[in-house]
């Protein structure tokens, strides 16, 4: 068994993925519910700090970046720590497949800190967001939804405005200055590992950007592209 110290602090114990976890993670009608992660998790996770009954409810109250932290965790220790990408460049008169190898321990991790919720002015209209992290069941949310946005993204983690429960309304009708702001200020507040991934084409040139998660060799090692 496995141990690592989650970034908000937690120690979690894993086991590695077997061909129950496959299974699940090629389940389409569970990729498409957003249940295949959770169920993945559920299983791996043998305890979180002093809790060692963990159940999917347990894994969908977890923050974002433990989650994510936990799945990069899991795949390291079921399947090693390279993960070989082939991203074909964005531009269209190129194309080209560019051979990319991560390492998952370079990945930087940014630590939680104490504060779960935050309230931030914004500065055109002084309206006052309090706005919390995303966890598991925020992410259940977005997945279920038709049609998922920058606007939907940032509501689901909105607490109140200015005492108010948050709509879509105030959403749309709050200025760029302030919706830049806010997400800004969300995304500085972020902790979690990065799994951001970016380099130069090979051939023109052209930037390449992609999340290691939404690669299939992130988990399938045997599919580069």
């Amino acid at each position: 068994m496995y141990t690592f110290i989650l970034p908000s602090g937690n120690e979690i114990e894993l086991r590695e993925m077997t061909g129950v976890e496959e299974e699940l993670l090629t389940n389409q009608k569970l990729i498409r519910s957003g249940d295949a992660v959770n169920q993945v998790l559920s299983n791996c996770i043998l305890r979180i700090g002093e809790n060692g009954d963990v159940t999917t409810k347990t894994v969908l109250d977890m923050l974002s970046g433990d989650r994510l932290f936990t799945l990069v965790k899991l795949r390291q220790i079921s399947l090693g720590d390279e993960v070989e990408l082939d991203l074909v460049c964005p531009n269209t008169a190129c194309r080209v497949k560019n051979h990319v190898v991560v390492n998952l321990d370079d990945l930087p991790v940014t630590t939680y800190p104490e504060e779960r919720e935050f309230v931030f002015a914004l500065p055109a209209s002084g309206s006052k967001v309090r706005f919390c992290y995303m966890d598991g069941n925020m992410e259940k949310r977005l997945a279920a939804m038709q049609e998922s946005s920058i606007s939907t993204a940032m509501l689901i983690r909105i607490l109140d405005i200015n005492g108010n429960p948050p709509s879509k309304k105030a959403l749309s009708e709050m200025s760029m200055r302030d919706r830049t702001a806010l997400r800004a200020e969300m995304q500085r507040v972020d902790a979690g590992i990065d799994t951001a991934i970016e380099t130069g084409c090979d051939t023109c040139g052209a930037r390449i950007r992609t999340r290691l998660e939404a690669e299939p060799a992130f988990l399938f090692p045997g599919i580069r592209s």
